[in-house]
């Protein structure tokens, strides 16, 4: 393939992709949505702009982003051109790829894009024409983007045919037996890939030329108002509908593409097919939104739907641990909870059940034969101080002296770390079986502070204090390490309790990754990778940092499913 050609078809998607914005939305919104089938396996719909406050805070960010992989596709260009200048007539090949990369990276920026007819107002969508993807958005100014497209290709070595599908013209080249398509339907831009063998009205449907009959509109409704999210952003991938593609096609819809990629699904037994969709059917839908959007943070939740008996079980798992769930502000806090009984109960019925009804399909053997080696795993001893065990949390609340590029160790650390225990003092009578200092201690669950001197500890901190309490051990590191470790015992329990739980300076942690970067090359390399390219990719990684001050997910298991909520504070 070209390699003009393949440079945009990777950076379309890319160009659209952050094209989500501003504007005053129901029209348009509605106008996105009617194009998209209501059977469509997957979609992610960006249906209400942001505010102008919001996207004055994002428009510089991406406009660094942007420009970071502008240097960065420059650089990569730059390579091959020196390849390519060195063949026979490779010169003026070389001189019109350096001028259509120029036009490419033109369109990398703010005002690039709206230029290219995608500024604040457009709303845009990705979903599934069945399982091929399709990106819609809507265009501010089609005669700009259309002039945007025209430029491009001027500069490209080969030149898009033109075709037509119910009255409207479009734009596609063919690599092979798929075909990249670009039309502006409307006042919408729409890129896709589709099979060469697609009909004219195949290919109309695929564009949203002409509407379906049933579209999405009221699904994506009784998501949001299921799960309570906002007008700005809504999406889901159906796994059954997915799976049903490959196992049968009841839609007919992918019957070109699997003939393309020689699927055939006759060649799976019926008993294959039955229970490869049953195992869809574990976890049938994944849906996501924003739930809160304003000046100072946004919030989203994805959800994994479950079946109900497997989201049920899920559901025993989580427990109470003290500060698990509360952002409790510096560097970086994670931690987990989990009941082992439940889990152990949860493993053993998932054993029962497939003991029970068995696969009988030979593709699903080896799952089958996971059942001995589960009932071996539970028949093994465990020490009952691992049944009392319920969760862990660690706040780092800073580091100083660190250097992730050299691999420099810290030189001070402040932080603390509680591991949650039904009967902690178990734990205590173990470490000081292993450790004499611990039990020179003398420590009872009183929650009270005693200082810890061990020696691995020195190194990275002057002070260091331990904690005991009914429900756990609590250990601190560095300034108010004292008072740390005791208020770790007697932190909030989040109720529900999440199962996972994290949150971070995004800040120092993306300065963190960049200064990694400017350290030197890449793993591997046997020379540094070149300044000008790691300076590039260090403000790609910075500028997420420059928009979120901090990003907090909790994941909880609910009688739902698996639930993942994020919360991104804006930066100031």
């Amino acid at each position: 393939m070209n390699h003009s050609f393949r440079t945009v078809v990777g950076v379309s998607a890319i160009i659209i992709g952050l094209a989500a914005c501003k504007g005053d939305v129901a029209q348009e919104s509605e106008q996105l949505l009617q194009y998209i089938p209501a059977e469509t396996p997957y979609v992610m719909a960006y249906t209400k702009p942001l505010s102008d406050d919001l996207m004055d805070k994002f428009e510089p960010v991406m406009d660094k982003t942007m420009s970071g992989y502008q240097r960065i596709l420059r650089y990569k260009v730059s390579e091959y051109l020196v390849e390519l200048s060195s063949e026979e007539g490779g010169a003026d090949k070389a001189k019109q790829l350096q001028e259509f990369v120029d036009e490419l990276t033109s369109l990398m920026s703010v005002q690039g894009l709206r230029d290219a007819g995608i500024d604040r107002d457009s709303v845009f969508a990705i979903y599934g024409d069945g399982l091929l993807p399709v990106f819609r958005v809507e265009l501010s100014d089609r005669d700009k983007f259309e002039a945007a497209v025209s430029r491009l290709e001027s500069k490209a070595t080969q030149k898009f045919q033109v075709g037509t599908a119910g009255g409207e013209s479009y734009r596609y080249y063919d690599i092979e037996e798929a075909r990249f398509v670009v039309a502006t339907p409307g006042d919408s831009a729409v890129i896709t890939i589709v099979p060469t063998t697609y009909s004219d009205d195949r290919v109309a449907r695929a564009l949203g030329i002409k509407k379906p009959q049933n579209n999405v509109v009221k699904g994506l409704g009784e998501i949001r108002k299921a799960y309570d999210f906002t007008d700005h952003f809504v999406g889901f991938v159906d796994v059954e509908k997915l799976a049903a593609s490959f196992l049968g096609d009841p839609s007919g819809l992918n019957k070109e593409l699997l003939l393309l990629v020689e699927h055939d699904p006759e060649e799976l037994t019926a008993e294959c097919r039955a229970e490869f969709a049953e195992l869809a059917s574990v976890a049938p839908r994944m849906v996501v939104g924003y739930t809160d959007v304003n000046n100072d943070y946004l919030a989203s939740e994805m959800v994994v739907e479950l079946r109900d008996d497997i989201a049920a079980g899920l559901a025993t798992l989580p427990t109470g641990v003290p500060g698990l769930g509360a952002d409790l502000g510096g560097l970086l806090t994670f931690g987990f909870s989990l009941d082992p009984m439940a889990a152990r109960s949860f493993f053993e019925a998932r054993l029962d059940a497939m003991e029970a009804d068995p696969f009988e399909c030979a593709d699903l053997a080896e799952l089958q034969v996971g059942i001995a080696q589960g009932r071996q795993a539970l028949a093994q001893p465990i020490p009952p101080v691992v049944y009392n065990f319920s969760g862990m949390l660690a706040h780092i609340n800073d580091v100083q002296g660190m250097d992730l590029g050299t691999q420099k160790p810290p030189e001070s650390v402040d932080a603390s770390f509680l591991f949650a225990f039904e009967n902690a003092q178990d734990l205590v009578n173990m470490a000081s079986m292993m450790v004499p200092q611990v039990a020179e201690m003398n420590l009872l669950p009183d929650g009270k502070a005693r200082a810890l001197d061990l020696p691995q500890l020195a190194e990275i901190a002057d002070k260091a204090f331990v904690a005991l309490s009914k429900v756990g051990l609590s250990v601190a590191v560095g300034e108010g390490s004292a008072e740390s470790s005791e208020a770790m015992l007697v932190a909030d329990v989040e109720t529900p309790p999440p199962f996972v739980s994290f949150s971070m300076d995004s800040k120092r942690y993306f300065d963190f990754l960049g200064d990694a970067i400017m350290q030197g090359g890449e793993p591997g390399d046997s020379e540094p990778t070149p300044l000008a390219l790691r300076t590039a990719m260090r403000d790609v990684m910075v500028s997420s940092g420059d928009l979120y001050e901090r990003v907090s997910i909790d994941v909880h298991l609910t009688e739902r499913g698996v639930e993942i909520g994020s919360r991104m504070t804006l930066s100031d």
